[in-house]
């Protein structure tokens, strides 16, 4: 577990003086808000309902806390999808950070009616960079596809795609590399409980509490937030004073926690006066195609590499459909595509170290994949269920989730095209196996200019109250088909300057640096 300034609940809440600013979740969004804040001199609290990663696999109640009943078509996956854990669902996070369009920003064909992005790349991009930076993301040699980036760091050893370059010039695709979160406290993976939250920690002016789940907002009577309830597993129950409260739990915990907080003031939930918290609700499905494949260099790696394309993601719009992004790995070794060959099709049971034995190839073999941006439809929300409670005797979320028609014709459409990719090629044996989900909760809050058609402004903050506000994938209006953590952290570094300058900031604060600084 992390260590530093975490406080014990009991000591830490139901305290006279109320926080600046309080944040519900440890996520990249809250860990990065806080941390910005802190810095500043704003005395800043965040409230984590789990701990650490035995925690969350050991305890049986925290892991129920992250159940939701689920009705749909799409079939999505209840297990696995979120983690309630210092970090949050990052702790399954590759360090992927792609930025989104321009055109995503723009109206286009998925934007909502009545709803549009209420700000423009350009307006995001100097938070982009300041992202970046915190993330510290790797990765350069971009197309021309992309989004361009001023300062970017070179890749990180094995980022290099020049055989996958090499391969697909002859199918006429242009690729990038994966602009990647490097670690400095770990291997592999960059971890925001390692990396970020110990400058928090660090600070004076940070306080983090464990073992916090808050299960109400608790408003005065005048729109204003003033408590949030919190309680423990052992049964102790506190509130949080903040002068204002941020929620950052992600695209199902945040409106359930919104519905929930029903009181005479807000008898539909905080926010929900237009019947708008919730809906929207979207992910990333996935079309996964593999293949035999030779290149002439003789240079295919029996372990990876991974590149990405955006050349198809505006043309697609222009179709009437969702943006693509395609992403292509080239090995000798995939579990899931040598199984089936071997009489085997359930192979979530099977060791790990097995599985690696099992899929071993004699054939270098090609992945596609095409991973889809999903319409906005409001049809498509997180509900409070009528059957199942937590263990607070609090409802559970309830996901409905069906595909539009649009999104069953981007899947097709991008089954076309991978086949035709193939084709140019001259890959064999060429196979798909089924969609996959990003588990990527997005939209379920939308930010807006117009109340009646979002849940926050421009700035997060919830149009209903004064002083609370939503950070999170949960504020996008679209959802594109990029990678949602390098925007969520952009914009929790955009909340940051606003909420300093709303605060205003301290004597001897220590100013956050800006992106060119380092």
């Amino acid at each position: 577990m992390t260590s530093g300034r975490v406080v014990p609940l009991t000591t830490s809440l139901d305290a006279s003086e109320p926080y600046d600013v309080c944040i519900i979740g440890s996520g990249p969004a809250g860990t990065i808000l806080g941390w910005s804040l802190a810095e500043r001199g704003i005395r800043t609290l965040i409230l984590e309902s789990g701990s650490n990663l035995f925690y969350w696999l050991f305890d049986r109640r925290l892991r129920h806390l992250a159940r939701y009943d689920f009705t749909g078509n799409t079939e999505y996956p209840l297990k696995n999808t979120r983690a309630r854990m210092l970090g949050g669902t990052s702790n399954f996070w590759t360090g992927r950070c792609t930025r989104f369009h321009v055109s995503d920003f723009e109206p286009n064909p998925y934007t909502p009616d009545g709803n549009p992005w209420p700000f423009k790349y350009g307006d995001l991009e100097p938070y982009y960079e300041r992202a970046e930076n915190s993330l510290k993301v790797r990765g350069n040699d971009f197309s021309e596809y992309v989004p361009p980036r001023k300062n970017p760091l070179p890749p990180s050893p094995g980022q290099g795609i020049s055989t996958l370059k090499s391969l697909l010039a002859g199918a006429e695709v242009a690729v990038d590399s994966s602009p990647t979160s490097a670690p400095e406290k770990g291997y592999r993976f960059f971890r925001i409980q390692d990396e970020i939250l110990p400058g928090f920690l660090s600070s004076p002016h940070g306080t983090l509490v464990t073992g916090a789940n808050v299960t109400r907002l608790i408003p005065d009577g005048e729109g204003r937030i003033a408590e949030a309830e919190v309680r423990t597993m052992d049964g102790i129950r506190k509130v949080a004073r903040g002068k204002i409260f941020v929620v950052a739990c992600g695209g199902i915990e945040t409106p359930r926690l919104l519905l929930h907080s029903r009181s005479r003031e807000f008898p539909n939930g905080i926010g929900n006066g237009n019947d708008m918290v919730g809906r929207g609700f979207n992910d990333h499905p996935a079309v996964n195609f593999f293949a035999s494949i030779r290149h002439a260099r003789n240079t295919l790696s029996p372990f990876g590499t991974i590149a990405r394309s955006h050349q198809y993601y505006d043309s697609f719009r222009s179709e009437g459909l969702g943006s693509v992004l395609l992403v292509f790995r080239q090995a000798w070794f995939f579990p899931h595509h040598n199984l089936p060959l071997l009489g085997l099709s359930k192979i979530s049971n099977l060791p790990k170290a097995v599985l690696n034995v099992m899929g071993r190839m004699t054939k270098p073999t090609l992945y596609i994949g095409g991973t889809i941006e999903m319409r906005v439809s409001d049809s498509n929300r997180v509900v409070l269920s009528d059957r199942n409670k937590d263990c607070f005797g609090n409802p559970l979320a309830h996901l409905v989730f069906d595909y539009a028609d649009e999104d069953l014709r981007t899947l097709e459409r991008s089954r076309e095209l991978i086949r035709g990719i193939y084709r140019k090629l001259g890959a064999t044996d060429v196979e798909e196996i089924e969609v996959s989900w990003s588990r990527h909760h997005q939209s379920t809050c939308r930010m807006g200019d117009d109340p009646g058609t979002s849940v926050v402004d421009r700035n997060l903050r919830v149009h209903e109250s004064p002083n609370l506000y939503l950070c999170g994938s949960e504020v996008f209006v679209t959802g594109g088909a990029m990678q949602p953590c390098l925007t969520i952290s952009a914009l929790a570094h955009r909340l940051a300057d606003h909420l300093a300058s709303r605060l205003g900031e301290p004597r001897g604060a220590v100013r956050v640096p800006g992106p060119a600084q380092g």
